[in-house]
């Protein structure tokens, strides 16, 4: 059984180090670790260039992992990295493959854990429990409640005192997917950019099997916690829009889906704009506001990849 890795990294080198060294400490190693650089201006392509030599040279062994270095002309956003590695992993003569960004720190046993749950059980996806600063993120796994209005809900956290557990929508943080499976579904969609790809990437393959969270494999995830994230940010443009492009798709009533949608935005668009005037977080509250009418705007279009008035780092982070 191989094991192959990808991991999508953006300016990010100080992470990018350590969850490579994280990969590399695996007790079951992988036979395959795809590096794919979104187009960094950091440093990452000069640490990256040298990085198959010199962990030959560290470990003096020639049976290590394959090492596939790939840097992009541009930057694909996550849904275009990952839709890159596992295309070229799915190519491999790997069974599995995990999937992670840069800052997913994999404890040493995170593939041994996985490895027993596949030998024991016939799901086509599994995953591991995300801890940031010591405590479990349970935004990561999640039931699909209402498959009308396409309601997520956080697998409780009471469940992951139990040794695993099934559930259908993971994100891209530390899922393992099998390669046949991919190479029958297909790539995530590159023209989400980012959020999102990963939800609609479950939903192709969630009613023929649903995924296992084998809760002793454990990831930290270096990043902060959800209550300590940005109110909103330039990415929840990509959020909101992939979600409905999802909706139109999948949505047992797509009609009643979509009169959802449309409410519920005018609501925000109105509520957010009658704050603002009254004082209450006035540039968080048009900013939010403005990425609402544009997603109403392009609401009859599809996903088209990055959006020149939302670039990474634009915006206001409040």
């Amino acid at each position: 059984m191989k094991f192959g890795v990808i991991i999508v990294t953006y300016n990010r080198l100080a992470l990018l180090k350590e969850c490579v060294s994280c990969v590399l400490s695996q007790t079951e190693p992988f036979s395959n670790i795809c590096i794919v650089d979104n187009h960094s201006s950091d440093g990452t392509a000069d640490w990256l260039k040298n990085l198959p030599a010199s962990f030959q040279a560290e470990t003096d062994s020639c049976t290590g992992p394959f090492f596939d270095i790939c840097r992009l002309k541009e930057n694909l956003g996550g849904a275009g990295g990952f839709a890159y590695g596992m295309k070229r992993l799915s190519a491999t003569d790997c069974d599995w493959i995990l999937i992670i960004d840069d800052d997913a720190m994999i404890a040493p046993d995170y593939i041994a854990e996985l490895k027993k749950a596949i030998l024991s059980h016939e799901y086509l996806a599994y995953s591991g429990t995300v801890t940031t600063k010591g405590a479990i993120d349970t935004s990561h796994r999640r039931f699909l409640k209402c498959p009308t209005f396409m309601f997520y809900e956080p697998v409780p956290e009471a469940s992951y005192g139990t040794p695993s557990f099934e559930y259908d929508i993971s994100t891209f943080c530390g899922l393992l997917v099998k390669a046949s499976l991919v190479r029958e579904i297909g790539l995530p969609k590159t023209e989400y950019f980012i959020w999102f790809d990963d939800t609609e990437y479950c939903m192709r393959f969630h009613s023929r099997s649903r995924i296992l969270n084998v809760n002793t494999a454990v990831l930290n995830h270096r990043t902060a916690p959800p209550g300590d994230a940005p109110t909103v940010s330039w990415k929840n443009y990509y959020g909101f829009r992939n979600a409905i492009d999802i909706g139109k798709t999948y949505s047992r009533h797509p009609f009643l889906y979509m009169a959802y949608i449309i409410f519920n935005h005018l609501a925000h668009i109105v509520l957010d704009s009658l704050l603002a005037l009254l004082g209450n977080q006035p540039a968080m509250r048009r900013y939010r506001a403005g990425i609402y009418k544009a997603v109403l705007k392009g609401l009859r279009q599809t996903p088209n990849g990055i959006c020149k008035d939302y670039l990474p780092g634009s915006g206001k982070r409040i």
